[in-house]
């Protein structure tokens, strides 16, 4: 609703970033001589436009090579849980899942406590990094945490802090 109103508006106060981008658009459309208007269609009247959000993708299976994985719990230690996993890629015993599975001692690890749970193995999707390292900070939990080498995103700063503090292997 936000976005359709900044675009039928030709823009907004209350966040820049989305008055850029809309002041982007109308200038790209202004040059083809075109006029927009957004408008907002129901989810099940949207079913083409929808379709590839409501694909269960097993892409999304992703973990660190075993060789690597070995190698990183030789020199920081063999953590308890993992909490971002399923049957198919966890690298502990107990781990948490992103949706029900009989296995996972618990389904989404962010509404959980982390704090007795002893060292944790996160590799969490790129997008809730900030997230992650704020929990462990939050909850005063030990981590491995995997993370690119990526200065320019906006957790990198908390990440290096805790990676200097020792709060995170």
């Amino acid at each position: 609703m936000t976005a359709i109103a900044y675009i039928n508006k030709m823009g907004g106060q209350h966040n820049p970033q989305l008055n850029d981008e809309a002041q982007q658009c109308w200038h790209f459309c202004e040059a083809k001589r075109l006029w927009v208007f957004a408008s907002y269609i129901k989810s099940s009247d949207n079913v083409a436009a929808d379709r590839a959000s409501r694909v269960n993708n097993v892409d999304t299976e992703w973990e660190l090579h075993p060789t690597q994985t070995a190698r990183v719990q030789h020199l920081f230690g063999k953590p308890s849980v993992d909490l971002f996993a399923s049957r198919c890629n966890r690298k502990c015993p107990q781990y948490f899942s992103w949706f029900p599975d009989p296995e996972a001692i618990e389904v989404d690890a962010f509404t959980q406590s982390w704090s007795s749970l002893g060292l944790l193995w996160a590799f969490p999707p790129f997008a809730l990094l900030l997230r992650t390292l704020q929990k462990i900070v939050r909850d005063r939990a030990e981590a491995i945490v995997i993370a690119p080498l990526w200065p320019t995103q906006p957790w990198f700063p908390l990440y290096h802090q805790l990676r200097q503090s020792d709060s995170c292997t």
